[in-house]
């Protein structure tokens, strides 16, 4: 299989930051759950977009959805409301039970960034701490890779933003021992996927909600 790309060709003169290393292959065209490369070879796509994207490439209903939208109006920045913004806030909202707000963000990280925030904020002075687990991912921005539980993807980064406390993953027993009057928040994934796939059990993460929700960190 010839997996050529622009930056095999031209390396010295690639235009693209290899964020993950020299990208092995171009990609041109999708269809459904195959995509294909500029020489034409199939893939299936079992990666969709790092985990974002799984409505499949160029169905004709996104698309014209997409389309539609372009035709009308395009980017206004949350200073204004638009109908299919309001929409779908809406509609989030509805399926998490009601009373909340939305914040849309173009990552997971940036969501994270917002989340440590509001904690901070509405915990006031004192009330900053944040308490993840080890192995967990949590982002790549200075303070997301902090609560990121992983010293391999932190340590070129150094010195990080302060106020990160990290515990084992799936002990109750050491989560409820690190919570003090300075937590502002926790962060726990209910399946780790970038340190290793660990699953958590239903009983600890049960556990862990509600010691944590009802008033001993946020």
């Amino acid at each position: 299989m010839n997996n050529s790309t622009v930056a095999a060709d031209n390396p010295e003169n690639y235009p693209l930051m290899p964020t993950y290393g020299q990208p092995p292959v171009q990609f041109v065209r999708g269809s459904g759950t195959e995509f294909f490369d500029r020489d034409g070879n199939r893939y299936l796509d079992f990666l969709c977009g790092l985990a974002v994207t799984s409505l499949g490439h160029a169905h004709p209903a996104g698309a014209e959805a997409v389309a539609e939208q372009a035709r009308t109006l395009l980017h206004v920045s949350n200073l204004y409301e638009t109908v299919p913004g309001l929409e779908v806030a809406e509609t989030i909202d509805r399926l998490q039970g009601g009373g909340g707000q939305v914040f849309f963000c173009n990552s997971g990280a940036e969501s994270l960034e917002g989340a440590i925030k509001l904690a901070r904020r509405n915990g006031g002075h004192g009330k900053h701490v944040v308490v993840s687990a080890l192995k967990s991912f949590h982002g790549r921005t200075l303070a997301t890779l902090h609560a990121t539980g992983q010293v391999e993807k932190n340590e070129t980064f150094q010195p990080l933003p302060e106020g990160f406390r990290h515990v084992p993953y799936n002990d109750f027993e050491a989560l409820e021992a690190s919570i003090d009057p300075s937590c502002a928040a926790v962060l726990l994934e209910v399946v780790q996927g970038e340190g290793g796939v660990n699953v958590g059990t239903v009983n600890t993460s049960r556990k862990s909600a509600s010691y944590v929700t009802n008033g001993r960190c946020c």
